[in-house]
Protein backbone atom coordinates (compact mmCIF):
# COMPACT_ATOMS: atom_id res chain seq x y z
CA UNK A 1 0.00 0.00 0.00
CA UNK A 2 0.89 3.16 -0.70
CA UNK A 3 0.22 6.41 1.08
CA UNK A 4 -0.07 10.03 -0.44
CA UNK A 5 -1.27 13.29 0.95
CA UNK A 6 -3.47 15.50 -1.80
CA UNK A 7 -5.16 18.68 -0.55
CA UNK A 8 -7.13 18.39 2.64
CA UNK A 9 -7.11 14.08 2.10
CA UNK A 10 -4.87 10.78 2.74
CA UNK A 11 -4.79 8.81 -0.30
CA UNK A 12 -4.50 5.02 0.25
CA UNK A 13 -3.20 3.22 -2.96
CA UNK A 14 -4.08 -0.45 -2.88
CA UNK A 15 -1.67 -3.22 -4.64
CA UNK A 16 -2.14 -6.46 -5.31
CA UNK A 17 0.55 -7.47 -2.15
CA UNK A 18 -1.64 -5.50 0.13
CA UNK A 19 -4.23 -7.86 2.48
CA UNK A 20 -7.59 -6.63 3.86
CA UNK A 21 -7.21 -6.55 7.29
CA UNK A 22 -3.37 -4.86 7.09
CA UNK A 23 -5.75 -2.09 5.20
CA UNK A 24 -8.24 -1.77 7.51
CA UNK A 25 -5.92 -1.73 10.61
CA UNK A 26 -4.03 1.14 8.59
CA UNK A 27 -6.98 3.38 7.46
CA UNK A 28 -8.53 3.14 11.04
CA UNK A 29 -5.10 5.06 12.56
CA UNK A 30 -6.36 7.96 14.74
CA UNK A 31 -3.38 10.23 12.93
CA UNK A 32 -5.28 9.55 9.74
CA UNK A 33 -9.09 10.87 11.52
CA UNK A 34 -8.71 14.49 10.88
CA UNK A 35 -8.45 13.67 6.75
CA UNK A 36 -10.90 12.57 4.22
CA UNK A 37 -10.07 9.50 3.25
CA UNK A 38 -9.50 8.04 -0.70
CA UNK A 39 -9.06 4.40 -1.32
CA UNK A 40 -7.75 3.82 -4.64
CA UNK A 41 -8.51 0.07 -5.69
CA UNK A 42 -7.96 0.45 -9.36
CA UNK A 43 -5.17 -1.49 -9.42
CA UNK A 44 -6.55 -4.73 -7.94
CA UNK A 45 -9.98 -6.74 -7.99
CA UNK A 46 -11.92 -4.74 -5.39
CA UNK A 47 -13.84 -7.57 -4.33
CA UNK A 48 -12.00 -9.09 -1.09
CA UNK A 49 -11.81 -5.50 -0.50
CA UNK A 50 -15.59 -3.86 -0.61
CA UNK A 51 -16.74 -6.15 2.36
CA UNK A 52 -13.91 -4.42 4.98
CA UNK A 53 -14.53 -0.80 3.37
CA UNK A 54 -18.14 -1.41 3.41
CA UNK A 55 -17.50 -0.46 7.64
CA UNK A 56 -16.26 2.68 6.99
CA UNK A 57 -18.52 5.89 6.42
CA UNK A 58 -17.97 9.69 6.56
CA UNK A 59 -16.93 10.42 9.84
CA UNK A 60 -15.56 13.21 12.10
CA UNK A 61 -17.09 15.46 9.66
CA UNK A 62 -14.52 13.53 6.91
CA UNK A 63 -15.56 11.98 3.68
CA UNK A 64 -14.36 8.05 2.89
CA UNK A 65 -14.32 7.69 -1.10
CA UNK A 66 -13.16 4.91 -2.82
CA UNK A 67 -12.00 4.86 -6.14
CA UNK A 68 -12.60 1.67 -8.65
CA UNK A 69 -14.14 1.38 -11.82
CA UNK A 70 -14.81 -2.38 -11.39
CA UNK A 71 -17.89 -2.76 -9.50
CA UNK A 72 -21.39 -1.86 -9.37
CA UNK A 73 -22.20 1.70 -8.21
CA UNK A 74 -25.10 1.15 -6.42
CA UNK A 75 -24.13 -0.47 -3.39
CA UNK A 76 -25.17 1.32 -0.85
CA UNK A 77 -23.75 3.73 1.91
CA UNK A 78 -20.80 3.63 -0.61
CA UNK A 79 -19.09 6.73 -1.76
CA UNK A 80 -18.27 5.03 -5.18
CA UNK A 81 -16.32 7.17 -8.09
CA UNK A 82 -14.14 5.59 -11.24
CA UNK A 83 -11.14 8.27 -10.55
CA UNK A 84 -9.00 9.85 -8.03
CA UNK A 85 -9.82 13.28 -9.57
CA UNK A 86 -13.57 12.21 -9.39
CA UNK A 87 -12.85 11.73 -5.45
CA UNK A 88 -10.82 14.89 -5.14
CA UNK A 89 -14.07 16.73 -6.49
CA UNK A 90 -16.68 14.97 -4.53
CA UNK A 91 -15.02 15.82 -1.27
CA UNK A 92 -14.81 19.38 -2.36
CA UNK A 93 -18.64 18.88 -2.49
CA UNK A 94 -19.00 17.27 0.55
CA UNK A 95 -17.20 19.77 2.18
CA UNK A 96 -18.71 22.93 0.89
CA UNK A 97 -22.41 20.74 1.91
CA UNK A 98 -20.97 20.71 5.56
CA UNK A 99 -20.06 24.42 5.55
CA UNK A 100 -23.55 25.57 4.34
CA UNK A 101 -25.27 23.28 6.78
CA UNK A 102 -22.82 24.66 9.76
CA UNK A 103 -24.66 28.04 9.08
Amino acid sequence: MKINFIKNSILFIIEKKDNPISIKLEINKENYNNYNKIVDLSNIIPDQFIIILKTFTNQNDKSFVIVTEKIDYDIDNMNLVPTIQEAIDFIDLEEMERDLNSL
